[in-house]
C-alpha cells in the first residue's frame, strides 16, 4: 500500500514536472493527465488552467500582431477571458489605441 501511494506521488509530481517545464519553454501545447485527488488535483487544475490561459493570450497576441505588421494598423483588439494581473494589463496594452 505504501509503495502504491508512494509510486501515485511519483507520477503525479514527474507529469507537474514536465508540464512545468514544458511552458517554462514556451510550450504550451501540454497538459497534466495523470489521475489526481485532493491538493495534487487542485495543482493539476491549477497549472491546466494556467496552460490554457497563457495558450489563448498567445494565440491573440500573435493573431494582433501579424495583423498589425501586415495592415500597419491595429483593426482588432485581444479577446482573452478569465485573465487577471498582469496577464490583464497585457491585454489591455495590446487593445489600446
Amino acid at each position: 500500500m505504501v509503495n502504491n501511494l508512494a509510486a501515485n506521488l511519483t507520477q503525479q509530481v514527474r507529469a507537474i514536472s514536465e508540464v512545468t517545464t514544458a511552458i517554462s519553454k514556451g510550450d504550451l501545447s501540454r497538459t497534466i493527465e495523470v489521475p489526481a485527488q485532493g491538493e495534487m488535483l487542485e495543482l493539476k487544475l491549477t497549472i491546466n488552467d494556467m496552460v490554457k490561459m497563457l495558450r489563448n493570450l498567445a494565440d491573440e497576441v500573435s493573431i494582433v500582431s501579424l495583423e498589425v505588421g501586415s495592415q500597419g494598423k491595429l483593426g482588432r483588439t485581444a479577446n482573452v477571458p478569465d485573465v487577471q494581473g498582469v496577464w490583464s494589463e497585457l491585454v489591455l496594452n495590446v487593445n489600446r489605441e
